[in-house]
This record gives C-alpha cells, sequence and structure tokens, in this order.
C-alpha cells in the first residue's frame, strides 16, 4: 500500500506558497481603479514578487485575476467579492480552501489549474518496485533501466508518457497497477493566486473601512 500522500503533499505546498506570499506582499499596493456596485478594477503591485503585479476584476457573476500570476477566471455567485470573503473567514489569518475554489475556475473547474506531478509518479515507481522486489527480484533494476535511465526517463516527463510507459512495462509477471494513483497536482501559480486573491480581498476591505 502506497505511502505518498497527495493531500498531506497540497498542504505543504500552500504552507510553502503561503509563506512566500506574505513575504513578497510586504510592500504591495491595492489601488481601486473602478469600484461600481459589482463592477471593480482592482491593481495589486508587490515590488517584493517575481509576479509584480495583476488586476482583479469583477462584474455580475464573475471574477478575473489577470496578471504575472495568470489569467482565471471564477463563477459562482452574483457578487464573487462576496463569495470569496465568505470562504476566507475572518481576521488578518484567512483561510483558503484551494480545492473548492479550483472548482469554480471557468470553463472546466479543477482540470484547468492542475499539472503533472512528475516528481509524484516517480516516487510512485520506485516505491511499487521496492515493494514488489522480493516477489520479483530484479524488479528495482529493470524498472530503473527501463524508466529511469537517461535515454528512457524522457517518457516520464509527461502524464500521457507516463501512463504509456507503466501500461506496456512488464518483468517477471509483473505489471504496474496505477489505479489508485493520483497523476496531477494543482499548478504553483493557481496556489500562489488563491493567496493573491484572498490578500486582495482582504486589502479591498481595509480601504473601505472608515477611519477616524
Amino acid at each position: 500500500m502506497s505511502t505518498i500522500d497527495p493531500d498531506a503533499e497540497l498542504k505543504a505546498r500552500i504552507a510553502e506558497v503561503k509563506e512566500r506570499f506574505a513575504a513578497e506582499s510586504e510592500d504591495g499596493t491595492l489601488t481601486v481603479q473602478h469600484d461600481d456596485g459589482l463592477y471593480r478594477h482592482l491593481v495589486v503591485r508587490m515590488p517584493r514578487s517575481s509576479a509584480y503585479w495583476f488586476e482583479v476584476m469583477t462584474w455580475p457573476g464573475a471574477l478575473a485575476v489577470t496578471g504575472h500570476t495568470g489569467t482565471y477566471v471564477f463563477r459562482r455567485d452574483e457578487d464573487m467579492l462576496a463569495f470569496f470573503r465568505m470562504c476566507m473567514g475572518t481576521g488578518i489569518s484567512w483561510e483558503v480552501d484551494s480545492r473548492y475554489w479550483a472548482e469554480k475556475v471557468q470553463p472546466h473547474g479543477e482540470r484547468d489549474v492542475q499539472t503533472y506531478a512528475e516528481d509524484r509518479v516517480k516516487a510512485y515507481i520506485k516505491q511499487a518496485a521496492e515493494e514488489a522486489e522480493a516477489a520479483h527480484p530484479g524488479l528495482v533494476a529493470e524498472v530503473e533501466e527501463e524508466l529511469f535511465d537517461r535515454y528512457s526517463s524522457a517518457d516520464l516527463e509527461t502524464e500521457a508518457g507516463a501512463k504509456a510507459a507503466l501500461a506496456v512495462f512488464e518483468f517477471d509477471g509483473f505489471h504496474f497497477d496505477t489505479t489508485d494513483w493520483e497523476f496531477t497536482e494543482y499548478d504553483y501559480w493557481f496556489l500562489y493566486t488563491c493567496q493573491a486573491l484572498a490578500w486582495t480581498v482582504a486589502q479591498y476591505d481595509a480601504a473601505l473601512v472608515p477611519t477616524g
């Protein structure tokens, strides 16, 4: 049974992204270019970030984020800023549910914000081979030669290539069972955008609070 845990990996990646964003957004600024009911245009600049700038635009039933983080369109409620605000909770330490937010991405939801998890797939392969080595002596060496050497490893660089290579692999009656393997993970910049979006909502709300 695999000890590889995609959920734990995701939590660790989100924590890493959140820490990075917190550092890079320290000098960030939010400029409200347009604010008319559900029609908003917000511009964020972050001098410390490689993303540097992005824009958030809303209109009835939709919210778009575009800029150095990439472009994503979310649809769920009439007021999408209120939707994200509700999801985040209250306080300065907001919560981001990347899985739930991914479901709202247009046009295909999660599928649009996932990428091939090459490192995880390689870990699956190595673990499966090591666990079956006792019953199939020489399996680990065969896997190394057929799937990981410098000539064949290119097959593992894409999801389609990996699935094809694994489907035809056979050694001493051994075949890979990939039924429970998760071949994809959330794109790094989508996770970053989720943090950026939460920060933007918090900054926008703070700007609306009267002073004095």
